[in-house]
């Protein structure tokens, strides 16, 4: 975000999967619906530290550690979990940006907003692993 006001769209910071899919804080920024007027470093730090997060809860799918080759489906999983934990790490900066009169109570519920985010990118990583949604195991 510039703060002068100052809209960063072209802004765009590319993430490499190294063997995972790639990233971009432009895709983020589509995907989860964020201003143009938000930092994109600060979105690039947050995007890479959710995608490591992701990638060490996967690791069981490495072979010889190398991550597998997802479906287009999976890999839209795997995108969704990553950009959902960043969007949960990034709220409380959300919250302190400026709002019009009429966005104002938008983050109100942030605490919430937040354990949605994190619980949707738990369920993407039980996905990918195969694992019910619940947690619960057939027996």
């Amino acid at each position: 975000m510039s703060f002068g006001g100052k809209v960063n769209s072209a802004a765009n910071t590319a993430i490499p999967g190294e063997g995972w899919p790639d990233l971009s804080t432009d895709e983020f920024r589509k995907l989860r619906r964020i201003p143009h007027t938000f930092d994109n470093d600060s979105m690039a730090a947050a995007v890479t530290i959710a995608a490591l997060n992701i990638q060490q809860r996967l690791e069981s799918l490495l072979v010889d550690g190398i991550p597998p080759v997802l479906s287009a489906a999976k890999t839209a999983v795997y995108k969704r979990a990553v950009y959902g934990l960043a969007h949960a790490d990034l709220l409380p900066e959300f919250a302190t940006q400026d709002r019009r009169k009429e966005g104002e109570s938008v983050a109100t519920d942030e605490p919430e907003q937040e354990a949605r985010f994190v619980t949707q990118s738990n369920q993407d990583v039980r996905l990918l692993l195969g694992r019910s949604a619940n947690g619960i195991a057939s027996i």
